[in-house]
């Protein structure tokens, strides 16, 4: 496994799937539908941002949507325009898919670092075939919001407009473990 370290390709490529992600959420909270997860403030917030503030929260270093693989999912291919999915949540899931399958193969400790993936999850992606990413796209719970349980960290990503406040919720969201590790609530101050 290759432990090289990510590139501005990558952070790229993690800022572009997360615009994907937050603009699909956006749609979501304002039309006040479910979100995969994402904490009921962060929901209020993510509903009246802007396009710029969007792109800002965007840029974050790590994948705001975790990948949810379970042995569970669908092993047949399934037409998507007859499946009860909406396209637009079918052609996220399998894009954000094909990014985790080729970072999976490409470097564990990139798809650990940028992705939030767990090794067990890194292994099933690197056994599978590219053939079968369309299958697992249709996995209901497959994708969810990172961070779901810390309502203080959305809320702040969704605020923070500091730089140095938008360093400390990087290396926050950036530590080993921190979605079951970290408190779930944080002490209420400001960076400064």
């Amino acid at each position: 496994m290759s432990q090289t370290q990510p590139n501005l390709d990558q952070f790229q490529q993690i800022h572009e799937l997360n615009r994907l992600f937050l603009a699909y959420l956006h749609t979501r909270a304002r039309t006040d539908r479910e979100c995969l997860g994402l904490p009921e403030r962060a929901r209020e917030l993510l509903g009246a941002a802007s396009a710029e503030s969007l792109a800002w929260v965007a840029e974050f270093p790590r994948a705001l949507f975790d990948i949810e693989l379970d042995e569970s999912a669908p092993k047949q291919l399934v037409d998507p325009l007859r499946s009860r999915q909406d396209g637009m949540h079918h052609a996220l899931v399998l894009t954000i898919l094909l990014c985790a399958w080729t970072v999976s193969r490409q470097s564990a400790y990139q798809a650990r670092l940028l992705l939030g993936l767990e090794l067990r999850a890194i292994q099933r992606l690197r056994s599978m075939q590219l053939s079968e990413l369309q299958a697992l796209a249709h996995s209901p719970q497959l994708l969810r919001c990172a961070f779901a349980g810390r309502d203080w960290l959305w809320g702040e990503l969704l605020t923070e407009t500091r730089p140095e406040g938008r360093r400390y919720l990087a290396l926050v969201a950036l530590q080993p473990g921190v979605g079951r590790d970290w408190p779930a609530r944080r002490a209420s101050h400001r960076v400064t």
